[in-house]
């Protein structure tokens, strides 16, 4: 009976090769976040979904990396060898958990400053009508004259 499936070719890789490429994907994730960051602080949102695509796909890399590294059969050598290598990689990959978070502050910064101008501008709107309440999540509504249907 003949196999349908083929065997992988899973040849190994020098463990140097996992290292280069490593660094090479947080040089790319690194541009990538300092892209992110210009995006949001400049408000061009319409980028924002293919940065987060492009970020997401190297991050999977990286962690598909971080495995084969793991799995590999020098990997004992991380921890001798190459550890200057590693402990440089693990700088790199710090400094852009860093910028993420600065990002993610940022984002969370405009989600509050838009909530406040919406809620400003409900209160403009509808500061004749005093009809303002709150949502389950906490935001305003306005039930106003201006949400009216009326026909003369």
């Amino acid at each position: 009976m003949i196999s349908k499936f083929r065997p992988v070719n899973q040849q190994v890789l020098p463990i140097t090769h996992y290292l280069d490429e490593q660094d090479k994907l947080l040089d790319e994730i690194q541009n990538i976040l300092v892209r992110e960051f210009n995006c949001i602080k400049d408000r061009k949102l319409e980028l924002l979904e293919s940065i987060a695509e492009k970020k997401s796909a190297i991050v999977l890399k990286l962690q598909q990396n971080d495995q084969k590294l793991k799995l590999h059969p020098q990997s004992k050598d991380l921890k001798t060898e190459y550890q200057k290598r590693v402990e440089a990689i693990k700088s790199k990959l710090q400094m852009c958990q860093r910028i993420n978070d600065t990002n993610g502050k940022l984002i969370n910064s405009c989600i509050a400053s838009n909530r406040r101008l919406s809620s400003l501008l409900m209160v403009s709107r509808d500061k004749d009508t005093k009809n303002m309440t709150y949502t389950e999540k906490g935001g305003t509504v306005a039930k106003g004259l201006a949400r009216l249907n009326i026909q003369a």
